[in-house]
């Protein structure tokens, strides 16, 4: 998802893929904390059989997007291996205005071999911005990420780190640290869910942690703790804060 939405095990600090995974869509909305909606979406996400075996998260939303000046329509197209973990392969990002007026495409190539991402940027008929980022073998992707982060183990409340790759683009350095649980109500339903902060590492930027805003995701405590809600920034560290939630998922948890 936009978001939407990213582990597993301390000792391995990857995502271990499913033997099997059941295709999914629902939707989402994203509204400001005062309730006042921004964009909404709708996404699947389906496990591909050709050669090695991926998992693929498709997204399409329209609204106020973080970062476009205009309403705006979007595809969000992510593959992640899930051969045995999950590691994000390609990902593609198409923004347009209603009319179809190209407004932006970004797309990010990883390649887990040289440990390096590649990701291209085009506003609107503009030339293509292009930069390579190293990556360590743990980095997580923005777009799939609530869609992986299902697999976690969450039952034995460890915290466990990780990379995340942001919109920016940068890597940062994270903790997926358990909160407790919480009962949540959402126009999908109600559940009950483990809360998960993910907490960044800011080197000695660190003293001013407490003052950014912090980021929460809320997974089902039923198996496959199915993502129902996130808060926190909508793309990275500087974009705005935004409340992401479920509204409706074809898979019952």
């Amino acid at each position: 998802m936009n978001l939407v939405l990213y582990l597993f095990l301390l000792f391995t600090n990857v995502v271990k893929a499913p033997d099997s995974l059941t295709p999914q869509a629902g939707a989402s909305r994203a509204t400001t904390r005062d309730g006042k909606v921004r964009w909404t979406a709708e996404w699947d996400m389906k496990q591909s059989q050709a050669g090695k075996r991926t998992v693929r998260f498709v997204e399409s939303g329209s609204g106020d997007l973080d970062g476009v000046s205009k309403e705006a329509r979007w595809t969000v197209d992510a593959v992640w291996l899930a051969e045995p973990n999950f590691v994000p392969l390609e990902i593609q990002k198409t923004v347009t205005a209603p009319e179809g007026t190209p407004l932006l495409v970004e797309t990010k190539h990883f390649d887990q071999a040289s440990g390096t991402v590649r990701f291209e940027r085009r506003k609107g008929k503009g030339r293509i911005e292009t930069s390579t980022l190293e990556i360590p073998n743990d980095t997580l992707a923005i777009e799939g990420l609530a869609g992986v982060l299902r697999f976690a183990s969450f039952d034995d409340h460890r915290p466990f780190e990780a990379h995340v790759l942001s919109n920016e683009p940068r890597v940062y350095s994270v903790t997926f640290e358990w909160r407790g649980l919480e009962h949540v109500k959402t126009p999908a339903g109600e559940f009950d869910c483990y809360k998960i902060e993910m907490v960044p590492h800011l080197g000695m930027m660190n003293v001013i942690r407490p003052f950014l805003t912090k980021t929460f995701l809320w997974f089902t405590v039923s198996p496959p703790h199915y993502w129902i809600r996130f808060t926190g920034p909508e793309s990275g560290p500087d974009s705005r804060a935004v409340v992401l939630e479920l509204t409706r998922n074809t898979s019952s948890p």
